[in-house]
C-alpha cells in the first residue's frame, strides 16, 4: 500500500520517480496503467512531473549551446495529453464548486430573510399572547365582578322582599276602599258605619286607630279610603262581608252608580304581583284568585290545591 506524493491518497499500483523516489498513482503521474506498463525497461528512467521541469531548468544553459532539442517522444507528449487532461477534469470540478458554492450563498440569504420572518413572527406570536394573557386576567376579574353583583343582586332582592314583608305586615289592620266619591263635607267614620249597614258588619269607631283619604296613581279618579282598626280578625271579617255584596255609591246616600270596593290594604308591590298574576291565571285557565290575611292565592279549579304567590318567581307555579 502506496500514499500518493501528490493528492496523497492510498494506492496500490502505481509509478515511482527514478529522482525523488515518490510514488504516484496514475492519474496523478498523468499517465495511464497500460502506457506505464508498455515503457518496459524505461520504467526505471521515468520521473514525475516536478523533477521534470526541475531538470529542464537546470540543462537550459546547457541547451543554449549544444544542438537542438530532440522532438518530444510518444511518452511525453502522452503524459502531457493526460496531465492536460487531469487538469481540465480539475477545472470542471473547480466551476462545480463555484456554481455549488454561489447555490449555497443564495440558500444563505434565503435562509436569513426566514430567519428575519420567523423572529418577526414570533414577536408577534409573543405579543399576542401576553395580549390573551391581559385579556385572560381582565375576564376573570369580569367573572368576579359578575359573581360579585350577582351576589349583590341576591342579597338586594332578599332584602327588597323583606322590606316588602315588613311593610305589608305593618298594614295587616288595613283596609283599602276605592270607588266612594268625595264630598266637601264628607266624614269618612260615617261612610264606613254605613258600608258596614249595608255588609252586615260594622266597625265601631272607637275600634278605629285611624282613616284618611291617600292618593292614588290615577290623580283623576277618587282618593282611596284607607281604615286601620285594632283588631285583624275585625278587619278580615269586615273585608270577607263587603266581598259578598255588590256595593254601589247609591247604596251609601252618594250620587252615581260607581262600584267600591273594599279589600286589604296591600303594599305597591303586591299590588302589581296581583296584576300580574290575574293576568296569568286568566291566560292560563286558572279560576280562582284572592287576597286573605293581606297574602295572594290561586287555584285552578274548586278541587286544585291553592297556590301562594310571595313573589315573582312563585308565578311559575301557575302552569
Amino acid at each position: 500500500m502506496f500514499r500518493c506524493a501528490r493528492c496523497d491518497a492510498e494506492f496500490r499500483d502505481g509509478v515511482q520517480c527514478s529522482l525523488c523516489q515518490g510514488h504516484y498513482d496514475f492519474p496523478c503521474a498523468g499517465i495511464t496503467e497500460g502506457g506505464y506498463r508498455k515503457l518496459g525497461d524505461r520504467k526505471s528512467t521515468w520521473k514525475c512531473s516536478s523533477c521534470k521541469a526541475t531538470g529542464v531548468a537546470s540543462s537550459s544553459t546547457a541547451a543554449s549551446s549544444a544542438p537542438a532539442a530532440k522532438s518530444p517522444t510518444p511518452a511525453n507528449m502522452e503524459s502531457i495529453a493526460l496531465e492536460l487532461k487531469r487538469l481540465s477534469i480539475q477545472m470542471s470540478s473547480l466551476q462545480s464548486l463555484a456554481t455549488n458554492i454561489q447555490a449555497i450563498q443564495t440558500d444563505i440569504a434565503e435562509l436569513k430573510t426566514i430567519k428575519a420572518s420567523v423572529e418577526f413572527v414570533q414577536c408577534s406570536v409573543e405579543a399576542l399572547s401576553n395580549r390573551c394573557t391581559e385579556i385572560s386576567q381582565e375576564v376573570q376579574s369580569l367573572l368576579k365582578t359578575r359573581e360579585e353583583l350577582q351576589q349583590l343582586q341576591q342579597r338586594f332582592s332578599k332584602m327588597e322582599v323583606s322590606l316588602n314583608e315588613f311593610e305589608q305586615r305593618s298594614r295587616i289592620n288595613n283596609i283599602e276602599i276605592k270607588g266612594v266619591p268625595s264630598t266637601p263635607s264628607e266624614n269618612l267614620f260615617e261612610v264606613v258605619g254605613r258600608i258596614g249597614d249595608v255588609i252586615g258588619c260594622t266597625i265601631p269607631k272607637e275600634h278605629i286607630n285611624y282613616i284618611a283619604r291617600i292618593p292614588t296613581r290615577n290623580e283623576k279618579g277618587n282618593k282611596s279610603i284607607i281604615v286601620s282598626v285594632h283588631s285583624r280578625y275585625l278587619k278580615e271579617d269586615f273585608v270577607a262581608a263587603a266581598k259578598k255584596r255588590t256595593i254601589v255609591a247609591a247604596n251609601l246616600g252618594l250620587h252615581g252608580e260607581s262600584r267600591i270596593f273594599v279589600n286589604d290594604h296591600l303594599t305597591l308591590q303586591n299590588k302589581l304581583l296581583l296584576n300580574k298574576t290575574k293576568n296569568l291565571a286568566k291566560e292560563r285557565g286558572f279560576a280562582f284568585v284572592w287576597v286573605r290575611g293581606c297574602k295572594i292565592f290561586t287555584r285552578k279549579n274548586p278541587t286544585a290545591h291553592a297556590i301562594r304567590v310571595i313573589s315573582e318567581s312563585d308565578l311559575k307555579k301557575i302552569n
